[in-house]
C-alpha cells in the first residue's frame, strides 16, 4: 500500500545525508589551503677573478655538464708560471746549505784536534784556540741562516703557486655552465662576474604564504608540490628547509623554503609551482 509519509521521511534523511556529505567535503577543502611560488636553484653561483687579468681560455662551453674542481676557465698566466719555476728552482736547491754543513763538520774536527793539543802539550796558543772557537761558532751560525733562508724560499714558492692558482678558475660544485660575461681576450677586473654556475640536482620552492596558513609548517615537515615541466604540472614531494622567523609586516606574508630532489632534471629551476598546506 503506497504511503506518502514513509516517501517524505526517505526524502528527508537522503537530504539530511547530502547536507552532510556536503559539509564534510568543505571541511575537507578548507583544511587544505594551495600557496603560490617559484623554484630556484639548489645553488646559483657567479664566480670571478680574486685578481684583474686577460680571459686566455674557456675550457666548456654554456649549457655543459661539470664537476665540482673542475677548471672552466684561464686567465693569461705565463709569467706566474715563470715565477713559480724560478722559486721553485731556489727553494729546491740545497747545494749553500750543504756546503756550509760540510764546512761545519770541516772546522769542528779542526777544533777538536786544537783542543786536544792546547790540553796536553800547550803546542798551540790559547789565541789559535780562541780563533778556532770562533770560526766553529761562525760556521755553524752560516748553517742555521741558511735554513732560515730556505725556509723562507720555500714560503715565497708556495705563494707564487697561490697566484698562479688566482687565474684559474675552478667550479666550486657539480652542476651545469650557465653564462659567461667575458669572452676570450676581454680583460677583467678583481671581483668581475666571469661565468654563472648552478646546482640543479635539487632546488627550493619558494613561496611567501599568509602568517595563519604557515604559521605551523616546521622544518623537515613533508610537503606536497605540484610544479610546472612543460605544458603540465607533475607532483612531487619536498621537504621545508626554512621557515622565516619573522612575518613581513606590511605584507603579512611568511617566507617558506622547500628542498625537493630534482636528479633526472625534469624540473627547471624558475618555474612556478603550488604548495598544499594542511590546517592544523
Amino acid at each position: 500500500m503506497y504511503s506518502p509519509n514513509k516517501d517524505n521521511r526517505m526524502s528527508l534523511r537522503c537530504g539530511v545525508l547530502a547536507v552532510l556529505l556536503a559539509g564534510m567535503h568543505l571541511t575537507s577543502v578548507q583544511a587544505q589551503t594551495t600557496a603560490a611560488g617559484v623554484t630556484e636553484p639548489f645553488q646559483d653561483v657567479i664566480l670571478s677573478a680574486s685578481v684583474a687579468g686577460t680571459v686566455e681560455k674557456r675550457l666548456v662551453k654554456e649549457g655543459d655538464a661539470i664537476k665540482e674542481g673542475q677548471t672552466l676557465i684561464e686567465m693569461k698566466k705565463r709569467q706566474e708560471e715563470l715565477e713559480v719555476k724560478r722559486r721553485k728552482l731556489i727553494a729546491d736547491s740545497k747545494a749553500e746549505l750543504q756546503a756550509a754543513e760540510a764546512r761545519v763538520a770541516t772546522v769542528k774536527t779542526d777544533l777538536d784536534s786544537t783542543r786536544k793539543l792546547f790540553a796536553a802539550t800547550k803546542s798551540v796558543s790559547k789565541d789559535d784556540l780562541d780563533k778556532k772557537e770562533l770560526e766553529y761558532q761562525l760556521s755553524v751560525a752560516e748553517v742555521e741562516r741558511l735554513k732560515m733562508a730556505e725556509e723562507r724560499e720555500i714560503i715565497e714558492r708556495d705563494m707564487a703557486s697561490e697566484l698562479l692558482k688566482d687565474r684559474i678558475i675552478t667550479s666550486p660544485l657539480t652542476g651545469f655552465a650557465v653564462e659567461f660575461f667575458r669572452q676570450v681576450g676581454e680583460d677583467c677586473k678583481a671581483q668581475e662576474p666571469l661565468m654563472r654556475v648552478v646546482d640543479t640536482r635539487q632546488f627550493y620552492f619558494v613561496a611567501n604564504v599568509e602568517a595563519k596558513a604557515g604559521y605551523n609548517l616546521k622544518q623537515g615537515q613533508t610537503v606536497q608540490l605540484q610544479i610546472e615541466a612543460g605544458s603540465k604540472t607533475i607532483p612531487m614531494t619536498g621537504k621545508v628547509s626554512f621557515v622565516s622567523p619573522v612575518v613581513d609586516p606590511a605584507s603579512g606574508l611568511l617566507k617558506i623554503k622547500v628542498l625537493c630532489s630534482n636528479p633526472d632534471g625534469q624540473v627547471k629551476p624558475g618555474v612556478a609551482g603550488t604548495m598544499q598546506i594542511n590546517a592544523q
